[in-house]
């Protein structure tokens, strides 16, 4: 009998085949860790290392993912590109979390006083010089605080003919949301020029008393990335007083009260020393008699910006298209006037001025090496500004064309100088600037 069950078990083994292996004895060999997939795993701790100013709120605040949350394979990017993007880091490195599910986020703090003197120089009109201190991480929470000073002189910056004290106070993410408040101030004495044609034609000094005060508001994840809006108001009060040449109609003794609202879209990755993305704003500023001013005028501005890799070295094409009208009684000091370092270049502040403008600036940035520090910069813009319906320097179209450099140096907020020569081909001219970061 006992013989009998033995054969039937037999018989009943070799009919079902080998058993397969339990799934504990299943397993894959890859060949580094970096291949292995990332599994689900819940974080349990965060840990910031290298933190010399910042506070770890400022840091936690830019995060994706928080403590109890499932980590995602997109969070080390995500998290590393906003924390790029505060400005206040040369160096941000998140690491997955481990079998014990801590996520190690270091990073190193830039040096955030920036102390800079300001000097421009003009063959016609105004020559100014003076200083500013700005404080890019006040408390540790990326506040941004500004003070500066600056003196109108002669020709050749002999003689002082006007000084002006300026200051500000940005207080972003307030208790760490998506709402951030500026405060700006300015009073003192400066000089004003009219021209016509694009020549100088009467100097005045201005006496001004402003403020401001601004409300944005992130409707991405985070401030900076994806939409906002903004809603502002400013007073300014100015009286002139004429120094040289004849007195000018649309100049006027002014007490103007405006609103702004805007709105933003933002998705840039601040690699430090180039840029890859795109931005977009749009602003609405209405001054009214009903709003207290003495005259009534509505600007609209919009921009649209992109930054476009084309090698892997950091090499970028960057564009920019910029435009704006302004309506009403649009006195002299409420111009547009592109003719500068950040607008259409090859032009001074004085010889494109109108109540209507568009522009585009085409720029090539090329680091000498993959990696550097130091970038070499072709550009052209091309554009033009109308007043009265008149076309600025009587040409169809304005261009400027040049060559700049940039050297950026890491441990600094916000430290990238910017030199650029540039010709504009309606007057024949070279102009040249020196300034901080990107022209866009």
């Amino acid at each position: 009998m006992r013989i009998g069950l033995l054969i039937i078990a037999i018989i009943c083994l070799q009919l079902t085949g080998p058993q397969p292996l339990l799934a504990a004895d299943n397993y894959t060999y890859y060949g580094t860790e970096d291949n292995a997939p990332i599994l689900p795993r819940a974080i349990q701790n965060i840990e910031i290392s290298g933190l010399k100013k910042t506070q770890p709120r400022t840091v936690l605040r830019e995060l994706p993912f928080s403590v109890g949350d499932t980590w995602q394979e997109s969070d080390k990017a995500t998290g590393e590109r906003r924390l790029r993007n505060t400005g206040l880091f040369a160096e941000a490195i998140i690491t997955p979390p481990d079998r014990d599910g801590l996520v190690h986020i270091w990073v190193r703090d830039r040096w955030s006083l920036f102390v800079l003197p300001e000097a421009s120089r003009s063959d016609i009109g105004k020559t100014s010089a003076g200083i500013a201190a700005t404080e890019h991480n006040m408390w540790g929470l990326n506040h941004n605080v500004r003070l500066a000073t600056r003196e109108e002189t002669g020709k050749n910056f002999t003689g002082v003919k006007g000084t002006s004290f300026s200051g500000s106070y940005l207080w972003r993410r307030i208790n760490d949301g998506p709402l951030s408040l500026s405060f700006s101030g300015n009073t003192g004495q400066r000089v004003f020029d009219t021209f016509q044609n694009g020549q100088l034609y009467s100097q005045y000094r201005e006496q001004n008393v402003s403020w401001a005060t601004q409300l944005s508001m992130a409707h991405g994840p985070v401030p900076g990335e994806g939409w906002g809006s903004l809603l502002g108001f400013s007073s300014s009060l100015s009286s002139f007083t004429l120094m040289s040449g004849p007195p000018s109609t649309t100049v006027i003794a002014k007490h103007r009260n405006a609103i702004q609202a805007g709105v933003t879209y933002q998705l840039i990755d601040d690699n430090i020393t180039w840029l890859t993305g795109t931005s977009f704003n749009y602003t609405w500023d209405i001054a009214h008699r009903g709003l207290g001013s003495n005259l009534n005028v509505y600007r609209q501005t919009s921009s649209f910006s992109s930054h476009i890799p084309i090698l892997d070295t950091g090499s970028t094409f960057d564009f920019r298209i910029s435009g704006g009208g302004a309506t009403g009684s649009v006195a002299q000091d409420g111009l547009f006037d592109i003719g500068d370092g950040r607008g259409l270049r090859g032009y001074l502040p004085g010889e494109l001025q109108g109540t209507y403008y568009v522009y585009s600036n085409l720029e090539g940035r090329i680091p000498i090496k993959p990696g550097s520090n130091f970038q070499l910069v072709g550009f052209t813009d091309v554009g033009q500004i109308w007043n009265l319906g008149r076309r600025a320097l009587d040409k169809s179209v304005i261009v400027g064309v040049g060559a700049g450099a940039r050297l950026t140096l890491r441990w600094l907020v916000n430290g990238t100088f910017r030199t650029d020569a540039s010709y504009g081909l309606a007057t024949s001219n070279w102009r040249f600037y020196f300034g901080t970061s990107q022209a866009f």
